[in-house]
This record gives C-alpha cells, structure tokens and sequence, in this order.
C-alpha cells in the first residue's frame, strides 16, 4: 500500500502476458469519499507506482478484474460485477490493444 496525498492506493493483482514480459496491475485507489478499480500496464521488473504509471482503465468501486492476454499485443478485461460508472476507458496501452467485456 502506498500513501498518494490524501488518496490510498492498494495493489491487488498482476496478470503476466503470455512471455511474461508486461503485467496489468490492478490496484484499488481510494480518495476522500471516491472509490476506484484501476489498470495499467508496466513492463516486467519495472516497479508500479501509482504517481508515474498511466492509468488505462478506470471505473467507480471495487469490482473484482478479470484479465485475460490474448498475445502481448492484445488483452481483454471485465469486471465482475459489470461497473455503475466508468471514469476512464483507452483502447491503446502504449503498442497494447484494449478491448472490454
């Protein structure tokens, strides 16, 4: 867990890609009354950090991700349950494509 001005970030899982080689990081991210489930993806044995890692997907709450790597160039991801409000959605992670259940 790591302090982000008044906001509480807390990473929950990391889905490898089929060689291993990038990783979504999920993390939940909490600020003030505001709760969010957020996604990004970073290169192996890089280190998160919610300050300097761009965010790809964003949504209201804590819903549990589900993420599934199709190649190293595509990934899939949903929430479970299906999120009441999405603050942010990118198709494109750097040269990763984003598609969205």
């Amino acid at each position: 867990m790591s302090g982000l001005g008044a906001c509480r970030v807390v990473r929950q899982r990391a889905f490898a890609s089929p060689s291993g080689s990038q990783l979504v990081v999920v993390v939940w991210k909490t600020c003030g009354a505001t709760d969010s489930t957020q996604a990004s993806i970073i290169a192996r044995g890089r280190t998160f950090s919610p300050e300097d890692t761009p965010t790809f997907v964003s949504v209201r709450g804590h819903p549990e991700a589900v993420v599934a790597w199709s190649s190293e160039r595509a990934v899939r991801i949903g929430f479970i349950p299906e999120p009441g409000e999405i603050y942010k959605r990118d198709q494109r992670a750097g040269d990763v494509a984003i598609s969205y259940e």
